[in-house]
């Protein structure tokens, strides 16, 4: 892998580990944002997606969609079909989840499932792709 390429993945796991730090802070809080924790977990995700995407050196769609971003890496990464419902879950709280005119707002075992999905994917994605 080249240089540039290697630097461009690296800034989007860097970027999906900070969400992953938001979302701890926000766990340790005496008042936990669950929504903020959500919506966290999805651009993690996202990040980790798209730093995928590059390592395939396809083009990044500019979408929070994390269903379409998975359909660029199946080929490469398809054990994430395994978790694809529990993706397309979280990939509503892209939008959702920061705006007071949705009607669902994440219980604290949402934003559980969700920290541990995106962990649990950072952790497949740095297993395939070593940088």
């Amino acid at each position: 892998m080249n240089e540039n390429k290697a630097i461009i993945i690296k800034k989007w796991f860097n970027k999906g580990n900070n969400d992953l730090r938001n979302i701890e802070n926000n766990l340790n809080s005496e008042v936990i944002p669950t929504d903020t924790v959500c919506f966290h977990a999805q651009q993690s995700i996202e990040k980790y997606f798209k730093g995928v995407i590059v390592y395939l050196e396809k083009e990044i769609s500019k979408t929070h969609d994390l269903v379409k971003l998975l359909s660029d890496i199946t080929d490469f990464m398809p054990e994430l079909l395994l978790m694809e419902e529990d993706i397309e879950k979280i990939s509503e709280f892209a939008v959702e989840s920061r705006y007071p005119d949705s009607f669902y707002e994440p219980v604290i075992a949402d934003a559980q499932e969700a920290y541990a999905l995106a962990v649990k994917i950072k952790e497949m994605v740095l297993n395939k792709i070593k940088i």
